[in-house]
């Protein structure tokens, strides 16, 4: 089933080089009762945090659960939870944020 989403996400545990799976993602939009929650595939991917909706310009947030990740592997994190804070310029486009983990560092980037 295909889902329509605006935004996107993909966390790599480029410790493993393998994809995070089971991570749970969270939208926040600033608005109440307005709010997104989701996890992560087999892929690391997550195409349905807010599913045939698009989201106004403005700052957005978006939350990664990464301390069950690895603590399901035995390892103590440095960071539990990630907060990516990023801002919608064009309602039109599309807003691919990966993720990229380790236990003690992440890195994000507006992908395509």
């Amino acid at each position: 089933m295909s889902v329509n989403s605006q935004v996107t996400t993909h966390i790599l545990d480029t410790s493993s080089g393998r994809p995070a799976r089971d991570v749970a993602i969270e939208l926040f939009t600033g608005q109440e009762n307005d709010d997104y929650k989701s996890t992560t595939n087999e892929k690391g991917r997550c195409e349905d945090i807010i599913p045939n909706r698009s989201l106004s310009k403005g700052k957005y947030q978006l939350r990664f659960h990464t301390g069950e990740y690895w603590e399901k592997q035995g390892i103590r994190p440095f960071h539990p939870i990630i907060d990516v804070h990023f801002e919608i310029y064009d309602e039109s486009e599309h807003y691919h944020i990966p993720l990229l983990i380790t236990p003690a560092s992440y890195t994000t980037y507006r992908g395509s």
